[in-house]
């Protein structure tokens, strides 16, 4: 069963971020960079944005997980939105949105990479995908770059 609220959030985050670009930025950088970018879209729609927020702990889990964002709507009304922002296939990060949906929440997952997601998406977490250039430094981190029109 498809959900339009979900569809057009992940829809609206992939328009805003295909006229955001960078170049030349670290690893560390990228994600600050995405962070950043994605709190901007969310105060443009009325949204604070709150980094790094804990899920609640479960029984079977000695560690709670944290959220990289999750959104709040400024009027109080709507439906929490969950984000994890990352640059390869992390199967925590989908554990954690789909916890965060399982509680209520949209959730979003920003993965900057080029590469194929190899984990499969369940139906509760939308994908928005950052194809981000690397460039590789002989002495150094590597550098990435994101062209205006790459996000799908």
């Amino acid at each position: 069963m498809p959900n339009t609220q979900l569809d057009a959030a992940a829809h609206s985050l992939r328009t805003w971020l295909n006229s955001q670009h960078f170049t030349d930025l670290t690893a560390h950088q990228v994600t600050r960079f995405l962070t950043d970018s994605t709190a901007q879209w969310a105060d443009s729609l009325g949204y604070n944005a709150q980094r790094e927020v804990w899920l609640p702990a479960e029984p079977e889990q000695p560690r709670p997980k944290r959220l990289d964002l999750q959104l709040k709507h400024r009027s109080g009304k709507g439906r929490l939105i969950s984000i994890e922002i990352d640059r390869s296939s992390k199967l925590l990060s989908l554990e954690k949105l789909t916890k965060a949906a399982e509680l209520g929440d949209h959730a979003l997952w920003l993965r900057w990479s080029r590469e194929p997601v190899r984990v499969p998406i369940p139906p509760t977490v939308r994908l928005v995908r950052a194809h981000v250039l690397r460039r590789t430094v002989i002495h150094g981190p590597n550098r990435y770059s994101l062209q205006v029109e790459s996000c799908g």
